[in-house]
């Protein structure tokens, strides 16, 4: 059995071609291919028959409309049907270098032998034009998933969802945050996915991410709905995530996620201060709580 499959989540036919054709073009071609139509009004079926063949690739022609929910649904349907051990999930907008699986194989043993169980690759942003916008290529081959998050969170570096493969049975494991568009759920997978340990990046293949104004990434329309999402986020790594990050770091989301909820009027999770509880960090609970009291007076004000 082969050990990757390569799910494609489908609804937007606009460079699907595209993203079917970098998977067809692989050189090593022991992978899975699953897609999975989540009620798209374009059937996709004559441009996947284009490049495989009906025994080539597992087809789901969902008739409820999962994405629209939360994309995170719709990914997890999907999952539901695969049965490799590791697992990728690709845009259906995005592409893959030629050598993309040859190099996860490669790479294969080095993270089994380090009890690694997500690995990351080198990737680009692209826009609708197929022009890279910014090359991603950073310097490290191994990083821990925590200082991974932390990079990310303060905007250090960027990072997607097709871009990485995982383990399935951490995937089984902790599932997907259903963070409003979704936003955010992907950094929350990869730190989950790797069970807090470390990441394996490999820069000899490519993931190009398109990002355009279809795309989620690109739209500035949802800018709302994103800054909630992020709120949501800082939220789960507060109350779920802590233990797994150093004091200083928690203590800013903390610090954060306050000032959010008294500038923003977001919603308030009043358990987040019992943190401070477990440190043993008296006075900054009794701070905290000074900022709740606020926080809700303005609210019923």
């Amino acid at each position: 059995m082969n050990q990757l499959a390569i799910v494609i989540p489908y609804y937007k036919i606009d460079f699907l071609e595209e993203t079917l054709r970098s998977v067809a073009s692989q050189s090593d071609k022991n992978f899975t291919l699953y897609i999975g139509n989540d009620a798209s009004l374009d059937d996709p079926v004559q441009l996947i028959e284009k490049y495989f063949k009906s025994s080539e690739y597992d087809y789901f022609d969902y008739k409820e409309n999962l994405g629209g929910k939360n994309l995170a649904l719709q990914w997890e349907r999907i999952l539901d049907n695969v049965k490799e051990n590791w697992v990728q999930i690709l845009g259906d907008d995005d592409l893959i270098s030629e050598n993309f699986v040859e190099e996860f194989y490669k790479n294969l043993l080095i993270a089994e032998s380090k009890d690694i169980s997500l690995i990351k690759f080198s990737h680009q942003w692209i826009n609708d034009k197929n022009y890279v916008i910014e090359d991603f290529d950073y310097p490290f081959k191994e990083i821990n998933s925590t200082d991974f998050f932390i990079k990310k969170y303060n905007n250090e570096i960027r990072s997607s969802l097709s871009e990485n493969i995982f383990k399935r049975s951490f995937y089984l494991q902790y599932k997907f945050e259903k963070l409003p568009l979704a936003w955010g759920s992907d950094d929350l997978a990869i730190l989950s996915f790797s069970d807090f340990k470390k990441i394996l990046y490999i820069n000899t293949a490519k993931v190009k991410v398109r990002i355009s104004e279809a795309s989620i990434s690109g739209s500035e329309s949802n800018l709302d709905e994103k800054l909630k999402a992020d709120h949501e986020l800082k939220k789960i790594i507060i109350t779920k995530y802590a233990s797994h990050f150093n004091y200083y770091f928690i203590d800013s989301v903390i610090e954060s996620y306050l000032y959010n909820c008294y500038s923003k009027n977001y919603n308030l999770e009043p358990k987040i201060t019992f943190y401070y509880l477990r440190k043993l960090k008296a006075l900054k609970f009794l701070k905290a709580l000074k900022k709740i009291y606020y926080i809700r007076k303005k609210h019923v004000s």
